[in-house]
C-alpha cells in the first residue's frame, strides 16, 4: 500500500514539473551532418533541423533585458556566441528554458602583422587555448541546449603570412579531432571572414564538420565558392546583416554614414532569401545581431534597441514566423540641427521629424556616444553624459567637455515596443 502511495506521488510530482520529474535535465542531443540526395542535412536527435538562428552574444543585458527570450519572439530556433565567457551554464540554461539550440563558440585570437599571437611552433598561448576549448567541451557536451561547436571567429584574415594560416589550421584540425573524440555527438564549424579562408579550409582541415562564413557581402558568391572548391561538408551563414561600415561612404568626419533601419531590414530580408533558396548545400544562417555590441556604434549592428524591436527585428520575425500581422518600427523622415563642430561646454538643438505605419503616438529619445570603429570587440563604444532636454521632436544637448568627434542618435518609439534609430556625428573642439 505504501509502494502503491509512493508511486503515485511521484507520478503526481512529475506532471507538475514541464518536462519531467526530479532532475528537469533531459539526456543531451544527437546531432549529426547527413548526405542527402538534395545535398546535406543537420539531424538533431535523428529529426532534420534547419538552422533560423540569431546571434546574441550576451544573453542578458546591462539593464536585465532578456535577449535569448527576444531570440524566441523573434522566431529563431538557434543562437550563436562567439567566447566561452559568453556561453556560460547561466547562458546555456536559458536558452533550452527558451527553447533554444546553441551554436557555442570559443574564441581564438587572431594573428595580425604585430604577430601578439602565433600559431606556429608550440607555446603558452596554444596550450592554454586548447586546454580551455576541452575543457568547455567537457563541461558542456550533455547539456541539453548544445547544437554545435564553433571553434573560431576569422583567425587568418588579419594575417598576409601563409605560414601562420596553415599553422593555425593544423591547429585546428587537432583541435576538431580532440573535441570528436570527447564528443562525437555535436559537430563543429569554423567561421571564415566571408569567403577569404576557406581554401585554406579546404586545404587543412579535413575532420572539419561545417564551413561557416560570415555573409555581409553577397550570398550568391559565397555559395560559388564553396561549390568550387568541392567541399564534401555544408556551409552555414555564421553572421549576415547590413552593409558593412567597410563598404558605406563616410561623413564630413571621416566616420561611418548608418543607414536607415528600414534599409537594413531589406538587407536582411534579401540575405535570409538566398540563403533558403540554397537549403541543401547550406544548413541555416545567424542574423547578426541581438543584443548591446557597439561595434561602429552603439546601434550599427543591432537588431534591437535594448528591448524594443527595430525593424530589421520585424523583417527577421516575419521571415522567421511567417506572420505577416506584426507592428512595424517607425520611419524616420529627418534628424536636424546637429552642428558639424561646437565648443565644448556649449549646446545645440537637434529635431527628429519620424511617423508610424499604424499612427500609433511616438516618443522621443536623444544619446551621444563616443565614435570607436574597426575595433574586434563586444563593447566598443559607451554612451557619453550629456544634459538632454526633450520636448517632443526636439531636444537641446549639451556637448562633451572633452574635445574630439561624437555620435549624436534620435530615437523614435512607438509604444507598441518598436523603436527606429538615426544618428550623427559632430565635432567638440
Amino acid at each position: 500500500m505504501q509502494k502503491a502511495v509512493f508511486s503515485v506521488f511521484l507520478i503526481l510530482f512529475s506532471l507538475s514539473f514541464p518536462g519531467g520529474c526530479i532532475s528537469q535535465i533531459p539526456e543531451s542531443n544527437v546531432v549529426k551532418v547527413v548526405k542527402t540526395e538534395d545535398g546535406f542535412e543537420l539531424l538533431l536527435n535523428k529529426k532534420p533541423f534547419y538552422i533560423k538562428g540569431v546571434g546574441v552574444g550576451e544573453g542578458f543585458g546591462r539593464s536585465r533585458e532578456n535577449y535569448l527570450k527576444l531570440a524566441k519572439t523573434m522566431g529563431a530556433n538557434t543562437v550563436r556566441t562567439w567566447g566561452t565567457d559568453q556561453g556560460t551554464k547561466r547562458y546555456l540554461d536559458e536558452a533550452h528554458r527558451q527553447g533554444l539550440y546553441v551554436d557555442a563558440g570559443v574564441w581564438f585570437n587572431y594573428v595580425d602583422a604585430k604577430k601578439t599571437v602565433s600559431y606556429v611552433g608550440d607555446n603558452d598561448y596554444l596550450r592554454k587555448k586548447e586546454k580551455e576549448t576541452l575543457d568547455y567541451v567537457r563541461r558542456f557536451k550533455d547539456h541539453p541546449g548544445v547544437l554545435l561547436w564553433n571553434l573560431g571567429n576569422e583567425v587568418m584574415i588579419f594575417t598576409p603570412d601563409p605560414k601562420e594560416k596553415i599553422a593555425f589550421c593544423e591547429f585546428l584540425e587537432k583541435m576538431i579531432q580532440k573535441v570528436h573524440a570527447i564528443d562525437p555527438n555535436h559537430p563543429v564549424v569554423y567561421t571564415s571572414a566571408n569567403v577569404a579562408e576557406i581554401p585554406y579550409l579546404k586545404s587543412y582541415v579535413p575532420s572539419l564538420d561545417i564551413v561557416g562564413m560570415n555573409m555581409y557581402g553577397s550570398v550568391i558568391a559565397a555559395d560559388s565558392r564553396w561549390q568550387g572548391l568541392g567541399f564534401e561538408i555544408p556551409y552555414l551563414i555564421t553572421e549576415f546583416g547590413p552593409l558593412g561600415s567597410w563598404d558605406l561612404p563616410k561623413d564630413r568626419h571621416g566616420k561611418v554614414t548608418e543607414q536607415s533601419d528600414y534599409v537594413k531590414a531589406s538587407q536582411y530580408k534579401n540575405h535570409w532569401n538566398l540563403i533558403k533558396e540554397r537549403k541543401g548545400k547550406n544548413i541555416g544562417g545567424f542574423a547578426f545581431h541581438l543584443g548591446e555590441t557597439t561595434q561602429e556604434s552603439l546601434t550599427y549592428w543591432n537588431l534591437n534597441d535594448h528591448e524594443y524591436k527595430k525593424e530589421s527585428f520585424v523583417m527577421m520575425q516575419k521571415l522567421f514566423t511567417g506572420i505577416d500581422d506584426l507592428n512595424h518600427a517607425p520611419k524616420i523622415q529627418s534628424f536636424t540641427g546637429i552642428p558639424e563642430k561646437v565648443k565644448a561646454g556649449a549646446s545645440f538643438k537637434a529635431e527628429l521629424r519620424a511617423n508610424d505605419p499604424e499612427e500609433d503616438e511616438l516618443s522621443y529619445d536623444f544619446k551621444v556616444s563616443t565614435t570607436e570603429e574597426g575595433v574586434l570587440a563586444y563593447f566598443v563604444n559607451e554612451e557619453v553624459p550629456v544634459k538632454v532636454e526633450v520636448r517632443g521632436q526636439q531636444a537641446t544637448l549639451s556637448t562633451p567637455s572633452k574635445p574630439g568627434i561624437y555620435r549624436v542618435y534620435g530615437f523614435a518609439r512607438d509604444g507598441k515596443s518598436n523603436s527606429s534609430v538615426t544618428s550623427r556625428t559632430f565635432k567638440v573642439e
